[in-house]
C-alpha cells in the first residue's frame, strides 16, 4: 500500500500507465459499464471528462480488454503507445467484423488546434472514438479556432448535459462527466471505498502478518482488523459505512473526491505512512502507547509526528477531513458515556492506550475506562498544561472512536461532522420524508429565506414573502415588498429528480456513474407559472435552516447568503408588477398602502 502513497518513493501504483496486473486494483464502476455499453450499442463517440485521478485512463485500459479482447498487459501497453487519437486499435482477433477504438488519451498532450483537427478526422472512419479530457482544456478544443462543425456538435452536447441531466441524446454521442462520480455512492457496502477497503483488508497481501512478533503491537494490523469484516463482524461493517458518510459529506460540500485520492487516502489510514520496518523500530525505541497516533479514525483528522506538512499537503483529501472532525465537537449524550460510564469499550484495544502522563505511577493509560487515569494531582504550571493536553487528545481520540463505531443514536452522525441539520438534507436526498414532514421542512425553509431578506414577522408564516430587490435587505422592520410565493410553489427536490425519473429518462446522468445527490433543489414557482431553481448544497442548506432558528453567522455564511438574495431577487424582480396598490412588513405584520386620488389608505395585508 505504501505504492499508493505520493510520499513514497515507489509510487507508482497511482498511476495508470505504471501498474503491473498482479498488483492492480481493478473496481467496476458504473462508467465502466456504461462506456462498454455504449460501445457495444454503436456509439460514435463517447467523451470521458472530469479532473485528474478520477480513472479516464483506466476506463480507457479496462474498455480496451473488455471490448476488443486484449489481456491486461497487452492493453496497457496499447495505452502507452497507440492512444493518441492517430490509430485506430483493432480487435485482438483481426476480423473486420470486430470492433475497433480511436482513444484520446489525454487532450494535454496537444496544441488545441492539433487537437481539434485530429477530433475532426476521427469523424471519417467507423471506430468508436473515445476522447479523455478535464472540462477545461475539452472547451478549449472544441470552441478553438480550428474546431470545425465536428467539434461544434461535441461542444453542443457536452453544454446540453449539464441542463437536461442526459449522458447522450441520441445514442451515438455520449457524455460521461465523471465529476459527478462519487466514491461514496451506493448502499450494503457496494461504493468505491467499501470495495477497495474490503480488497485492502483481505487476501494474501497479509499472510505474512501471521509469523511476525510484532503483530499484536502493530498499528497497521490494528486498522486492518478494525476495517476488516471477517476480523470484526458487524462492527467493521458500522465504521466503513461511517468512513463513506465521512467522504459523502465532503462531496456534499462542494469538495471533488477522486478515486486516485480515494485510494491514496485509504493507503494513508490503513498505514500512516509507516512500513513494516518502521512498525519495528518505534516499537523497540517508545514508550507503550505510541500506537493510538496511528488509529485510522485519528488519522483522518490529525496527522502523527512522523508525517510532516510538506508530505500531508500531498494528500489532498488529507486537507479537508480536519474540517469534519468529530472529535472537536461536544455532544452531552456522547461525552456523557465516553467520559463517565465503563464498559463502553473493551479494554486493552492496542488504539485506545496512551502513554501515561509524568505525574501518574503507570506508564500506560487504558482510555476505555474513561479519563479517570488521567487526571491526577498536578502541582506546576507545566504538570497542569500537560493533563489539559493528555484530556484533550483522549477526549477527542474517543468522540471519533465513537462516531465511528455508532455509539449514540445515528440522528447524531450528521452533528457529529458539525451539520446540526445535515439529517434533514439526507432524508430529502434519499426521499424519506412523508407529506407532513416535508410541508414542515419546507415552513422552516420558508422561515430561514425570510431571516436572509431581513424580515421580521410575529408569527411563522408559510407563505414566502419576497423583498422588492430596489429597496435591499430589510434592515429597519418594515420592508417593501415585491411578490407573495404560496407555499404550494415551493419544493425541495433530489438534484437528479429535477431531472426526471432515472428509470423512465433515457441516458439520464445517474446512470452513467456512481452517483449521489450532491444537491437539493429549491424550486420556486412565481406568479407567471415559471420555474427557478436554486441548487443548495448541503452548507447553503444548513446555512439557510440556521437562519430560520434565529441566527447565522453572516462573516462565514457571507458566499451562501449573498447567493441565496441574489435568487430571490431575480424572482422579485420577475415577478414584479405596476400597481397603486404597496405590499409591505412593517414591525412584523403584513400592510398594504393603496393610493385613491389625494388620498392614501393604509390596511392590513392579505
Amino acid at each position: 500500500m505504501a505504492r499508493f502513497l505520493p510520499f513514497d518513493p515507489s509510487h507508482d501504483q497511482i498511476y495508470e500507465e505504471y501498474q503491473v496486473a498482479r498488483d492492480s486494483l481493478n473496481l467496476d464502476t458504473a462508467a465502466f459499464d456504461y462506456v462498454l455499453n455504449a460501445a457495444k450499442a454503436g456509439a460514435h463517440v463517447i467523451v470521458l471528462t472530469g479532473d485528474a485521478g478520477h480513472g479516464k485512463t483506466h476506463l480507457c485500459r479496462r474498455i480496451i480488454e473488455s471490448f476488443l479482447g486484449y489481456n491486461e498487459e497487452e492493453a496497457r501497453k496499447l495505452i502507452n503507445e497507440a492512444c493518441d487519437g492517430r490509430q485506430v486499435i483493432k480487435d485482438k482477433s483481426g476480423t473486420d467484423a470486430a470492433g475497433a477504438l480511436r482513444i484520446f488519451k489525454d487532450f494535454s498532450e496537444f496544441s488545441p488546434q492539433i487537437a481539434a483537427d485530429l477530433v475532426e478526422d476521427s469523424n471519417t472512419d467507423d471506430a468508436v472514438t473515445i476522447i479523455c479530457a478535464n472540462e477545461g482544456r475539452l472547451r478549449a478544443v472544441l470552441s478553438g479556432k480550428e474546431a470545425g462543425q465536428y467539434c461544434a456538435e461535441l461542444l453542443r452536447s457536452f453544454d446540453a448535459s449539464f441542463e437536461d441531466g442526459k449522458a447522450s441524446r441520441d445514442g451515438r454521442v455520449h457524455i460521461v462527466n465523471l465529476n459527478h462520480q462519487s466514491t461514496a455512492a451506493g448502499s450494503d457496502g457496494q461504493s468505491l471505498g467499501d470495495l477497495a477497503l474490503r480488497d485492502w483488508t483481505s487476501g494474501t497481501r497479509w499472510r505474512s502478518c501471521n509469523d511476525c512478533d510484532a503483530r499484536h503491537a502493530c498499528p497497521i494490523n490494528r486498522n486492518r482488523e478494525m476495517l476488516s469484516e471477517r476480523v470484526d463482524g458487524e462492527v467493521a461493517v458500522t465504521r466503513k459505512a461511517k468512513l463513506r458518510l465521512l467522504f459523502a459529506t465532503l462531496e456534499r460540500i462542494g469538495y471533488v473526491i477522486t478515486i486516485r485520492d480515494m485510494l491514496m487516502a485509504f493507503a494513508y489510514l490503513l498505514t500512516g505512512g509507516l512500513k513494516c520496518e518502521d512498525v519495528h523500530r518505534m516499537r523497540r525505541r517508545h514508550r507503550r502507547g505510541w500506537q493510538q497516533a496511528y488509529a485510522f479514525y485519528n488519522l483522518a483528522f490529525e496527522s502523527p509526528d512522523t508525517i510532516s506538512k510538506e508530505q500531508l499537503k500531498r494528500l489532498p483529501l488529507m486537507q479537508q477531513l480536519p474540517k469534519l472532525d468529530p472529535g472537536r465537537r461536544a455532544l452531552r449524550e456522547i461525552d456523557e458515556r465516553i467520559v463517565n460510564q465503563q464498559e463502553i469499550f473493551t479494554g486493552g484495544q492496542l488504539d485506545l492506550q496512551f502513554p501515561a502522563p509524568s505525574t501518574s505511577d503507570e506508564d500506560l493509560i487504558d482510555a476505555s475506562q474513561g479519563i479517570d487515569e488521567i487526571i491526577g494531582d498536578p502541582r506546576n504550571k507545566k504538570q497542569r498544561a500537560e493533563e489539559a493536553e493528555n484530556v484533550t487528545r483522549v477526549v477527542r481520540a474517543l468522540r471519533r472512536r465513537a462516531y465511528v463505531d455508532g455509539i449514540g443514536s445515528t440522528t447524531l452522525d450528521m452533528v457529529h461532522l458539525g451539520f446540526p441539520y445535515g439529517a434533514d438534507f439526507l432524508r430529502v436526498v434519499y426521499d424519506q420524508m412523508d407529506v407532513p414532514a416535508r410541508a414542515i421542512l419546507k415552513k422552516r425553509v420558508i422561515a430561514g429565506l425570510h431571516h436572509i431578506q431581513g424580515l421580521q414577522f410575529s408569527e411563522q408564516t408559510p407563505t414566502l414573502h419576497l423583498v422588492d430587490p430596489a429597496f435591499g435587505r430589510s434592515m429597519s422592520g418594515t420592508a417593501i415588498l415585491a411578490a407573495r410565493i404560496k407555499p404550494a410553489n415551493v419544493d425541495l427536490l433530489r438534484l437528479s429528480e429535477k431531472w426526471g425519473n432515472s428509470d423512465e429518462v433515457p441516458y439520464h446522468v445517474k446512470k452513467s456513474v456512481d452517483w449521489i445527490d450532491r444537491h437539493i433543489v429549491l424550486r420556486i414557482v412565481d406568479q407567471k407559472s415559471e420555474k427557478h431553481d436554486l441548487q443548495l448544497d448541503l452548507m447553503t442548506f444548513d446555512c439557510i435552516l440556521r437562519a430560520a432558528a434565529g441566527h447565522v453567522p453572516t462573516r462565514f455564511y457571507e458566499h451562501d447568503i449573498r447567493r441565496v438574495a441574489i435568487f430571490l431577487g431575480r424572482i422579485a424582480q420577475a415577478a414584479h408588477s405596476s400597481s397603486d396598490q404597496i405590499n409591505l412588513i412593517r414591525d412584523g405584520r403584513s400592510q398594504t398602502i393603496s393610493i385613491d386620488g389625494s388620498t392614501i389608505q393604509v390596511g392590513a395585508g392579505a
